[in-house]
């Protein structure tokens, strides 16, 4: 902490509170050096907060955030210059005399926790300045913030993006003088330490300090300086985030289309370059109308060279303009395409698992003809829609130069384009087909590869290999009349240019036997024609690929509009802790809405700190029962409570932390054992990960192993064993700590001597925490208190552990 000297002035108290204490030399609380690790959960009624007297705010010197900042008061420290930044050092509390004794031993304690202690406190300051702005967010997501960006690191540019995080505009500024206009913000002092400055009255700075009764106190602008660098964060909410807060909620934009009004200023640039590039090449067209009809009768050189000459340029300027024009199409639509992936991929992750749209090969099969869509919006599509209106300009010049001949082009116009209009609805059935027969091959590829052993043990090559060569045939059919349709289109559309030039020629040549036109003109018109027919030739072509693209557009919706776990919609709960106080209420569940439910419990009730078990037959719903605890499932009907709360309207993130679910099937990622101990990248310390490595009997193995943690690893766990994927899900569950633990067969894959080893483990790791556990294993029911029976959904035996099983055994008996 910081202690400035002078007087403070404080929040009023009762007038029946006590005198305030002497100032008390504060030294490092012995907790703070306590491990990383959180304590293990405690189900028993919180005790209430009792403070040390060394820990008591004194009243002259006012101690300045407890966590964050102390100066000695015997002495002011030479002010640094104005605008000096200190490196982020650890802190260095001062140690009072009479505990020098201690010291040692503190400080070789108190740099773990010192950091944690630290990254806590920037985590609350940072919360409690995003909250003053608008934006509510948690101080345990802003230090999961700090520890995976800033790797506890918590210089003002690492606390400015976890400002950033909370959906804030941050902003690092350095000051000359202090201004009220500068807070809230936090102040950089020297040390690395800051503050959170929440406003200036006069010669007066309230400070955000929870030690006083309000939160709140106010420092002396004098004393506040000196320790001050000049360097202030401070924080703003987005324009659009005070249009989501005080205006009307508005439909969401379209996951795709809605991308393209975000591009408003390329989409004017594209349509001005098409423009002019359209304007200029009129001039070719031009040129041969002068040329035939005023150069070559009156053989005038100079006037020849000088149409030359412009003609050239203007080719010249609508090729460049045209590169342009590309350019900006493909940067734009790169970003489009960056941004919509992003999307879609967050979608994906973010569905709720329960309410899975299709199935793993569909959602495969649609995030891969994403690749249609992306070819088709960046390719010359753009460019060709683009110049469509501009046909009207050729028209009229054409009406102008050529009169009635005009409508020669209109009507051959609507020639090359009613033919793809009408194939439309067969060209997208076709697409259908094919992208359903590719899914179900990717589909069949995929479980060959992933489980050969198996097709081979069966003996059931000769069916795989007949259900391979059929979806191939019927893909192979539908594409190959797709791309004859095609094909014809193209053909049609190229052939029916040329006829209209050449009826366009020949009307013309007429009208010159008639003596209205001139050479000049038939020339002109014929270059206008091809002209203005060119666009829809390739426009024809893209209503030939639409089929495709619409197709795929089809597949994509489902991912986008597939309910998410956390809707934004909505504004959920936070909670730092649950204890794990279930309450299911009139809960069914089912998989298949035209089937009998899944499961179907009326009431049942778990206490905090109760090991509960679970037995039941294959299929009678224990896992469908741990999934809706951990919140992965919803319940069709009836609520599930959890801590008194209703556990939909808690936020995902707050029952992700505080409930770990280990499920029967462990699933690795591909990639090293570091990684897969470390998906929320919140571990950086290898000991910790060594440490919940050896509590699920593989820190051995790792240890013997020439990559260590390094260790290769397959999809979906390849190249380890069942039981060392189960070892790893033990290892993951030890590192997250949760406070709740939903455990599916979490020994069914180990052998039995390590089964015993995790069981008298367990039997501390356990305490205190709320436990439910599916099981078939009589060890694991040695940690339990109170035993569930389920049977086809139904709840029909609920009782302590011991009177359960001694029923089961004298019906066995019977």
């Amino acid at each position: 902490m910081i202690r400035f000297p002078g007087k403070f002035r404080r929040p009023k108290k009762a007038a029946n509170a006590e005198p305030p204490a002497q100032p008390v030399p504060i030294s490092p609380a012995p907790e703070l050096s306590a491990s990383l690790s959180p304590p293990p959960f405690t189900a028993s009624a919180p005790e209430p907060m009792t403070v040390s007297p060394a820990l008591e705010p004194a009243a002259d010197p006012l101690p300045l955030h407890r966590e964050d900042m102390q100066i000695a008061a015997t002495g002011a420290p030479t002010p640094a210059p104005l605008g000096d930044t200190a490196e982020d050092a650890p802190l260095q509390p001062e140690i009072a005399p009479e505990n020098a004794d201690g010291a040692a031993e503190q400080a070789t304690k108190a740099p773990a926790a010192g950091a944690d202690e630290r990254i806590r406190h920037r985590a609350e300051l940072i919360s409690t300045l995003a909250a003053l702005k608008g934006a509510e967010t948690q101080t345990s997501d802003i230090a999961s913030s700090l520890w995976r960006d800033g790797k506890g690191d918590t210089s003002p540019n690492v606390l400015a993006k976890a400002l950033g995080s909370a959906g804030l505009k941050a902003r690092l500024q350095k000051t000359k003088k202090i201004t009220p206009g500068l807070w809230p913000a936090l102040a950089m002092m020297q040390g690395g330490q800051c503050v959170l400055v929440l406003e200036q009255t006069g010669q007066f700075l309230t400070i955000y300090d929870t030690s006083c009764p309000d939160n709140r106190t106010e420092v002396p602008l004098g004393d506040f300086s000196p320790y001050f660098t000049g360097q202030v964060l401070t924080a703003r909410a987005s324009v659009s985030q005070m249009a989501a807060r005080h205006t009307p909620q508005l439909e969401n934009s379209h996951w795709f289309w809605g991308e393209f009004p975000k591009y408003r200023r390329q989409v004017g640039e594209i349509m001005l370059g098409s423009l002019v590039a359209n304007v200029l090449a009129v001039s070719v067209a031009l040129f041969s109308l002068q040329v035939y009809d005023r150069v070559v009768p009156h053989q005038s050189h100079a006037t020849l060279s000088v149409l030359a000459i412009g003609a050239f340029l203007a080719i010249m300027l609508e090729a460049l303009l045209k590169v342009a024009r590309a350019r900006l199409t493909d940067t734009a639509g790169r970003q489009i395409e960056l941004s919509v992936q992003h999307s879609l991929m967050s979608r994906i992750i973010g569905m709720r698992s329960d309410k899975k749209p299709l199935p793993p090969s569909g959602l495969f099969a649609a995030m891969r003809d994403f690749g249609s869509v992306r070819e088709f919006f960046t390719s010359s599509t753009i460019s060709t829609l683009a110049d469509i209106p501009f046909i009207a300009v050729f028209l009229l010049l054409v009406s102008s130069i050529a009169g009635p001949i005009v409508w020669v082009i209109v009507l051959g116009g609507l020639l090359m384009l009613l033919p793809a209009y009408f194939m439309q609805k067969r060209m997208i059935a076709l697409t259908r087909q094919t992208q359903g027969a590719n899914a179900k091959a990717g589909r069949l590829l995929h479980e060959v590869v992933t489980e050969l052993d198996t097709l081979k043990t069966q003996r059931g090559e000769d069916r795989v290999l007949r259900l391979w060569d059929e979806l191939n045939v019927l893909s192979s059919h539908s594409s190959t009349e797709q791309r004859r349709l095609s094909s014809a289109l193209t053909y049609w559309s190229q052939g029916v240019q040329q006829a209209t030039y050449i009826v366009a020629v020949v009307l013309g040549t007429l009208m010159v036997f008639a003596g209205e036109f001139t050479v000049g003109t038939i020339i002109a018109t014929g270059i206008l024609t091809s002209r203005t027919l060119a666009p829809l030739t390739q426009f024809a072509g893209t209503l030939a690929r639409w089929s495709n693209v619409k197709a795929a557009l089809e597949g994509l919706e489902a991912i986008a509009t597939a309910p998410q776990e956390n809707d934004s919609q909505r504004s959920y709960l936070r909670r730092d802790t649950l204890t794990g106080r279930f309450d299911l209420r009139e809960v069914v569940f089912r998989y298949d809405p035209d089937a009998a439910p899944t499961l179907d419990v009326p009431a049942v009730a778990i206490l905090p700190g109760q090991r509960v078990a679970i037995l039941g037959v294959n299929g009678s719903g224990k896992s469908t029962l741990l999934k809706l605890l951990s919140g992965l499932y919803a319940p069709e009907k009836g609520r599930v409570m959890v801590d008194g709360t209703d556990i939909s309207q808690i936020d995902p993130r707050d029952l992700r932390r505080n409930i770990g679910y280990l499920s029967q099937d462990v699933r690795l990622m591909a990639g090293t054992l570091r990684d897969n101990l470390n998906l929320g990248q919140l571990e950086r310390d290898d000991s910790r990960l060594m440490e919940a490595l050896d509590f699920a009997g593989l820190g051995a193995f790792v240890r013997s192993h020439h990559k260590g943690l390094d260790l290769e690893i397959g999809d979906g766990g390849g190249g380890l064993s069942i039981g060392q994927r189960q070892s790893i899900g033990w290892a993951r569950l030890w590192l997250q700590n949760p406070a709740v633990v939903l455990l599916d067969e979490p020994t069914a894959a180990l052998d039995q001597t390590l089964e015993r080893t995790m069981v008298s483990r367990l039997e501390s790791w356990l305490e205190g925490r709320t436990a439910v556990i599916a099981t078939h294993r009589m060890p694991i029911l040695s940690l339990t208190n109170r035993t569930l029976i389920l049977q086809a959904g139904r709840m029909v035996v609920d009782g302590p552990r011991d009177q359960v099983l001694a029923h089961l055994a004298a019906g066995d008996k019977k």
